[in-house]
């Protein structure tokens, strides 16, 4: 199924200071064992990178294929890490979070707010919320 997608983060860091990004893409939308997939293709850097959001009762996954590859995992209070693999080297991400809303009751619309502290090595700690608008077409 064809769906429009919405994803705006918020990123605070230690010092205060916001940093917003938006991205307003098409995608594709399909169920699959009770879960929804939504897939989009972005670019990073200047290269070609594929993201699958996977949607679950109560988790989410962001997953990153190309010149980038990662799985962040949310789910409500619990803590997961995972590796961010980049062109300049592998990361380790620590992930927290703190809230996470998946709304489905909508027909044809999922929304979800992710809300959680990350902390990358010893590069960077921050909070991040994320917003998400799926609007399925049919």
């Amino acid at each position: 199924m064809n769906a429009n997608l919405a994803i705006t983060t918020r990123q605070y860091d230690e010092n205060g200071r916001i940093d917003t990004i938006k991205l307003n893409t098409k995608a594709e939308a399909y169920n699959k064992n009770k879960d929804i997939y939504v897939v989009y293709k972005e670019e990073e850097d200047g290269n070609k990178v594929t993201t699958t959001i996977k949607i679950s009762d109560s988790e989410v996954s962001i997953k990153k294929f190309g010149t980038t590859n990662s799985n962040m995992v949310f789910k409500k209070n619990e803590k997961t890490e995972t590796r961010y693999r980049t062109p300049q080297g592998l990361f380790i991400i620590e992930i927290d979070t703190k809230e996470l809303k998946i709304d489905k009751k909508e027909e044809n619309c999922i929304k979800l707010n992710i809300d959680y502290d990350i902390k990358i090595m010893d590069l960077f700690k921050g909070r991040n919320k994320i917003e998400v608008l799926v609007e399925i077409k049919e």
